[in-house]
């Protein structure tokens, strides 16, 4: 039963003047963190594929499960919408925005499973340093899926522990609600709902009929919640596409079968790669501190021990053997388990003087990592993968900004066409998102881009045409266009080309053409 007063005499008793003093300055420092030169990266290819489905949704409703046709959950499309209409000419922040809202998420369910664990100094330092871990300093600002995933991660696992602890119907009830939005955002939640089953560690003892007991209350209620969150799941059923989601797994994950056919087929590589990536964007130093607090844990807490172990080397073991495709972004809810078990750690440390040295220079550490990423993303110190995505691949688009609001001038006096080199997930997509609606501006993406499509569009005569290039590096000279502008990628030879016709096929000249 929901009590106020007695819930407002809890937080009076806990939280002093200055404990609200220092909540205060996290928000606001977390707010900061995320917003603060909140376009210093260039938009990712990615970031515009979910950036139009989102424009398309909010003008067009029918198209509100527009992300099943790629087998993607609608959740970050939904979510979109309204920032959407917060900031109708600036659809990057408006992207970008949801991303840092689910990050505030996050943080709000750092505060809260710190609290219930370790009690009131947990969750001050854990929560601070959420803000500054640079792992979730960056996803929480790109339009990405990553921070919602991570947002659900937390909340699932601090519902599933309280779930356990009380086996109560109303805290499955809210599992269940938590587990319907992850369901929602990305298929690897599923993993995170399979997890919750291990619940019964935090019970089980000698009294076997007392724990069998427990235990079947505990997986009614799991089984309740899970049912509430494949409920919210199923709402994807009213597409046609929904069936798109299964087969779009099978881009990332291998199936049982092919599994069974060659099990270690992709198992030496990502058991490298994983540790490396969860700990390089996580700071590296934290990880000294998370083995410390799973030490800790080992002889104060050993039940809690053995489930957060579940959470973090049961993903681990699943992804280096069924993973096709590993990026850092994936495993964000690692990052999780490391704040968690390093804030206890530290926490652990006798000395506070020792204890105030280890967090200051874990903090120093962070903001290092951290500087580049909110005042200047071509030092971003990432792992070589994520260089290529975010700084200097083809997938990174410099100047794309800067180029559609020239072309949003010109379009004021002429009828502009970009010719663009690829639609879905490339340059097509990132154009759109900076086109502006009911502007005099046509883009239109084709995949490769060559020489019969340059010839076919020079006939293009009662238009501005533009061809936009982002993967073709070289241009043969017989080809009719020339060279309108290059935007330029930090440290990296790869460049995005804008060229516009030498001349333009008159009507007359076409008619000439189809006659001979």
């Amino acid at each position: 039963m929901l009590d106020l007063k007695k819930i407002i005499k809890c937080i009076q008793s806990e939280i002093t003047r200055k404990d609200i003093l220092i909540i205060i300055g996290i928000v606001v420092l977390f707010f900061l963190t995320r917003l603060v030169n909140l376009k210093n990266f260039p938009v990712f290819t990615d970031e515009g594929i979910y950036i139009r489905w989102a424009k398309v949704a909010l003008q067009d409703p029918s198209w509100r499960f527009i992300s099943l046709t790629d087998g993607r959950q609608p959740l970050q499309t939904w979510g979109t919408i309204p920032f959407l209409k917060m900031f109708p000419t600036d659809a990057l922040i408006a992207g970008r925005l949801f991303a840092v809202s689910t990050g505030f998420i996050s943080l709000l369910g750092v505060f809260t499973i710190l609290w219930y664990l370790f009690k009131k100094h947990a969750a001050l330092l854990g929560s601070f340093l959420y803000v500054v871990m640079p792992y979730f300093v960056f996803y929480d600002r790109m339009a990405l899926a990553d921070s919602a995933v991570n947002a659900g991660f937390i909340w699932m696992l601090f519902l599933s522990i309280l779930l356990a602890k009380t086996r109560r119907l109303d805290v499955a009830l809210l599992f269940g609600f938590a587990t319907g939005f992850s369901l929602l955002t990305k298929s690897s939640s599923r993993m995170f709902l399979m997890l919750a089953a291990f619940g019964p560690l935090f019970f089980i003892n000698k009294k076997y009929l007392s724990s069998i007991w427990k235990t079947l209350n505990y997986y009614v209620l799991l089984g309740i919640g899970g049912s509430i969150g494949l409920l919210f799941y199923n709402i994807q059923r009213l597409s046609p596409y929904m069936h798109f989601v299964e087969k779009k797994n099978t881009t990332f994950v291998m199936t049982f079968q092919e599994f069974l056919d060659t099990p270690f087929k992709f198992f030496i590589h990502n058991v490298k790669l994983i540790p490396t990536f969860a700990s390089w964007e996580a700071g590296f130093i934290i990880v000294m501190f998370s083995v410390w607090g799973f030490w800790k844990l080992w002889n104060n807490d050993r039940r809690l021990f053995f489930y957060l172990l579940a959470f973090t080397i049961l993903p681990f073991i699943a992804l280096s053997f069924f993973a096709k495709i590993v990026f850092p972004r994936y495993l964000i809810f690692f990052a999780s388990i490391l704040l968690i078990t390093g804030t206890y750690g530290l926490l652990q440390i006798k000395s506070i003087k020792v204890r105030l040295l280890f967090v200051g220079i874990l903090i120093f550490s962070m903001l290092i990592f951290d500087y580049p990423l909110v005042f200047d993303a071509k030092y971003a110190f990432f792992p070589k993968v994520d260089r290529d995505q975010y700084v200097e691949g083809v997938d990174a688009v410099w100047g794309v900004d800067e180029f559609m609001r020239e072309m949003d001038v010109q379009s004021k006096t002429q009828t502009i066409f970009l010719l663009a080199e690829g639609d879905f997930g490339l340059i097509a997509d990132v154009l759109k998102v900076f086109d502006q609606q009911g502007n005099n501006i046509e883009i239109q993406g084709i995949w490769p881009l060559d020489e019969k499509d340059i010839l076919e569009y020079q006939k293009i005569f009662d238009r501005k045409v533009y061809i936009v290039f982002s993967h073709r590096q070289e241009f043969p000279t017989n080809w009719p266009i020339k060279l309108y502008k290059v935007y330029d990628k930090p440290m990296s030879n790869i460049k995005l080309y804008v060229f516009e016709y030498k001349e333009l096929l008159t009507p007359s000249v076409i008619i000439k053409e189809k006659a001979l």
